[in-house]
């Protein structure tokens, strides 16, 4: 009998010691396991924090272009202000400034602005005075005065416009980019 058992005990040994070698190799393949989702999570992480860094800086630049825009915009409007001082003085002195612009010129220029106006306007803003410039009835409606005061005011704001055109040309470069 001893032989039967010892050979019972080789073979229970031998279970044993494949239970145990299928319960070590199930450890490291938690652990495996366990090191790629950690590695898997990692690269996530990463990846969240270089589209962050990318979207700040996107943020920063963004802010800066439309904060140089603005300045440019407030320096445009300085500058056309204080021509505005000027024209006045000179156009005051100049009794040509009080001559009246052709009915017509002032006309189509009037009924231009109004098509602006509205066109700029919010649906819900309808009841705009689209009152077309044939039905103003007045002596002059426009001087030559008042047309030149109208020009740098014009000039400048198509500056700003163009400015803030070219901010968003920049920004749009930058994103494709």
């Amino acid at each position: 009998m001893s032989i039967l058992s010892g050979w019972k005990i080789t073979v229970l040994a031998l279970l044993v010691g494949i239970a145990i070698g299928w319960y070590v190799q199930g450890l490291r393949w938690d652990a495996d396991v366990a090191e790629r989702d950690k590695k898997a999570s990692d690269d996530i992480s990463a990846a969240q924090q270089a589209v962050i860094a990318g979207q700040a800086f996107q943020f920063q630049r963004f802010n800066e272009i439309v904060r140089q825009a603005n300045q440019y915009g407030i320096n445009i409007k300085g500058q056309s202000d204080e021509k505005q001082i000027v024209y006045r003085t000179i156009i005051k002195l100049d009794p040509a400034g009080r001559q009246c612009v052709p009915d017509d010129v002032a006309s189509r220029l009037l009924d231009y602005t109004y098509r602006l106006r509205t066109s700029a306007m919010h649906p819900a803003a309808s009841e705009t005075d689209t009152t077309s410039a044939d039905s103003i009835a007045t002596a002059c409606r426009l001087t030559y005065a008042q047309a030149v005061y109208w020009i740098d005011p014009l000039l400048a704001v198509i500056d700003q416009a163009n400015s803030q055109l070219a901010g968003i040309r920049e920004i749009e470069g930058s994103r494709n980019h």
